[in-house]
Parts: structure tokens; sequence; C-alpha cells
């Protein structure tokens, strides 16, 4: 196969005067070159060594939005990378693409030849004191969710993280006065040309790309760790092809986590999620403690497409899709009615009409979408059927016997997914706060 046959990660750049980097790719006779707008007052100081290899890392994941076009199983890389480089790249156009593999019916696993040349980089600096009590300022990708909330609570000293910035990522780093940097991308026009013009289009592993990003900024800016809020549901697969899992949130699974900090490691970067122990239903109960950051929260992925694309400048719960669904139902576990319609602006319990939405939570075929684990969603609806509260709302009276059921199945309940449980890489300070702020959570509600 020829370099014609392939995705070519090709030239990248940085202008220190613009704040502009560049990073190109070729494919099928097409160049491609997509752009991130960076602070010029982060671009001064920085070790040119580290700021090459967090480059690399960028122009790596960031190429999984072009390879999609054509998928063609080989991908070259002009640059050298480093042996922990490669396994994150391999990672991204392999398992971080599975879902695209499934939807556009292509083989999986979705497997993908690298051409590249290894290489020991030895960086010109001494590495940074450990994160655990390293006492630079911590760099906080947010989303604008309730997973960013918690962080912004817990992690200090901190400066929060933007990818275009919506107006939901501003109002939670706002309340929880957390300062905001922004960074600007942009995706090449031809892009979106080609996919009109039959190209395959799909998920690709965004959690990936940011962490990329949050890694150059880190470096620019002499931040360290950065610190995502993945939990633990996103080790959970969305479904199985022929034996193999495929995972919507495979960019925010443990598993990635470790490549990726091995990468992170190499710029001076710490590299962590703070929730990794954490179900979502953990989350949610510490955030419903928090009214002055649960009402500025969004977790609507109607709404966020809809500001990226230049859309209505208002955010706002849109209420019908799977993540909206999904976060309604857990804050229900821990809200009374009124403080729910009071954080959503409406009740999506009492339409009947989204009763089959509510189901796909914990059905053999969970929604694409950055939802908590199955049982986690059967335990919270039979949780509400059981509460007065909430136990004669349209949907709760539909669905609770059903969602009952499957919970018992695995002995799943609200009361069982609120302890921490599993692998994590959280330094012990960042735990210790984690702590404490879980030990002030909302019980549930009866």
């Amino acid at each position: 196969m020829s370099e014609q046959d392939a995705f070519v990660v090709a030239g990248r750049s940085l202008d220190p005067t613009t704040g502009e980097a560049a990073f190109t790719y070729r494919l099928a006779g097409d160049e491609f070159t997509e752009r991130l707008t960076l602070d010029t007052e982060l671009l001064a100081g920085a070790d040119p060594a580290r700021v090459d290899a967090a480059l690399d890392l960028v122009h790596l994941v960031m190429g999984t939005s072009y390879y999609k076009l054509r998928a063609p199983g080989r991908v070259v890389v002009q640059r050298p990378v480093t042996k922990a480089q490669a396994a994150v790249a391999e990672a991204a156009y392999t398992h971080g693409l599975g879902e695209f593999a499934a939807v556009n019916r292509l083989p999986v696993p979705h497997e993908v030849a690298f051409d590249a040349t290894i290489e020991d980089r030895e960086l010109t600096d001494d590495l940074p004191a450990p994160v655990d009590g390293g006492g630079r300022e911590a760099l906080l990708p947010v989303g604008g969710g309730k997973d960013s909330a918690l962080a912004l609570v817990v992690v200090t000293p901190a400066t929060a993280l933007a990818v275009n910035p919506t107006d939901a990522q501003r109002d939670v780093a706002r309340a929880a006065g957390v300062s905001l940097i922004g960074v600007r991308r942009r995706l090449d026009p031809l892009l979106a040309e080609r996919t009109r013009a039959g190209g395959l289009n799909g998920h690709v592993p965004v959690t990936a790309i940011n962490s990329a990003i949050s890694t150059l900024v880190a470096v620019l800016g002499g931040f360290d760790p950065v610190v995502f809020a993945n939990e633990r549901s996103a080790d959970e697969e969305t479904l199985t092809v022929n034996g193999a899992r495929v995972n919507h949130q495979y960019s925010k699974s443990y598993e990635f986590e470790r490549l990726f900090a091995a990468a992170a490691a190499e710029v001076g970067v710490g590299y962590f999620s703070l929730t990794r122990q954490l179900s979502e239903l953990a989350t949610v109960a510490a955030v419903a403690d928090l009214p002055e950051l649960r009402g500025e929260i969004l977790s609507c992925n109607r709404s966020y497409t809809q500001a990226h694309m230049g859309g209505e400048a208002t955010q706002r719960w849109c209420l019908h899709c799977d993540k909206c669904l999904f976060t309604f139902l857990c804050f229900a576990v821990f809200l009374t009615p009124a403080e729910a319609l009071g954080m959503f602006g409406g009740d999506p319990l009492t339409d009947l009409s989204l009763a089959d939405g509510f189901r796909k939570l914990w059905a053999t075929e969970k929604p694409f979408d950055c939802v908590g684990e199955r049982a986690e969603s059967a335990a919270a609806m039979a949780h509400l059927a059981s509460s007065a509260a909430w136990g004669d709302h349209a949907v709760v009276r539909a669905l609770g016997q059903e969602a009952a059921s499957f919970a018992a199945v695995t002995g799943a309940t609200v009361e069982g997914f609120l302890p921490p449980r599993g692998q994590h890489s959280v330094p012990d300070r960042y735990l210790a706060s984690l702590q404490r702020v879980l030990a002030e959570a909302r019980p549930p509600v009866r």
C-alpha cells in the first residue's frame, strides 16, 4: 500500500506571535489543516522540546476526525513519535473509533496499521515534582456538566479550560469562582464538504483530543496536573459486536487514561480522572448538595451541538436526548420534584411519550452517549418508583416495576452505587479533598 492509500499525519506548526497552531493531514489526494488558537500569553517561556512533544500528541489524536472519511486502515506518521505517543494513537484510532466502525458497518474491532518511527526523546529540563504535592496549579478541562462542577469544587488551586467555550462552561466556572482559559478549535471546512459528498462520518474520541489539547496548554502555561472527571461508568461497553466490546466512552475509560498518562508524563504533566472510582449517582449526590453550582450545569448534547455549530446563544436542557433523560433521572433520586423542575425547567418523568427513551438507559441497546451503567439507571428508576416524592409520575408508574426487575438480577440499588470502588490514579491530596466533599453528599429522597 502506497502513501496515497493511507492517512498521513503530515506537518504541524505553532506561531508564537498569533498563538495559532496548525496541524496538517493528507488523505486520498486531499490536504486538511486544522487550527487551534491559543492565548499568546501562554506562549512565553515554555521549554521548546516539551512543547514539540505536546504538539505531536495533539497532531496524532486530532487526526481521527479526518481519518474517518475513508478509514483506510493505515496511518503514516511523518514525524518520529515516542512509544507512549504511539500507544495513545493506536488506542484512539482503533478502540476510540469502535462506535464509528460499528455504525458504518466496518469490521469490529477496527484495525489500523501504523507506519511511524519510534524514538526515545530526552527532554531538556528537569521534570517537575510529582503531582501529589507538586505545588503547581491544576488545569481542569470542563464540559459544563455535573462532573465539571464537582471537580471545580474539589481541586484547588485550579484554572478551568474549555475548547470552543460555551455559555454553560463559562457559567459553571464562574459559579465555582475559577478562571477559564478558552482554546478555539477550527476544523478544516473541507472535512464537511467531503462528508457531504459521501465520506464516512461518526463518533470520534473527543476526550482523547481534548486531553491532548489540555496537555499542550498545561505545558505552555506551566500547569500540573491535568484533571479530568470521568466516572467508572465509562468502562462499561455500549454494545458487543462479534465478541468485541464497543464503547462510546472509550477515551474516558481507565484503560485509555493510563495510556494517556504515560504520554503526558513525558512532557512533565500529570494526568488523571478525579472521579474514576465514582458512579454517576455518587457524583450527582455530591453536586445535588451544591445549589449554587447545580443550577448552572448543563449536560445536553443537543444544546452543546447547537452552540458549537453557531446556533442559539442561549443553552438549555432539551429534556429529550439520552443524556438529558439520564441526568434528570439521576438528579431526581436526590431532589424533590420542585427542586428538579427549578433546575431543569421541565419534568420529563411526567411525559409518557419519553418512556422508551428512559427504558433505553438499561435495555440491551444502550444508547451511544455518555450515560451511566445499565444497572445504575435501572436502580435509579426503581428507587423513584418506591419513593413518595416521585412514585406517582407517569413514566415512573409505567417503568418502575420493569426497572426493579432488571436491577434485581444483579442486586443493584442506589445505595450500592454510592461508595467509591475500583481502580484509580488519584493522588492522595486530591483524594482526601474529594472524600471531604462526598461526605457532605445529599441522601436519596424518599
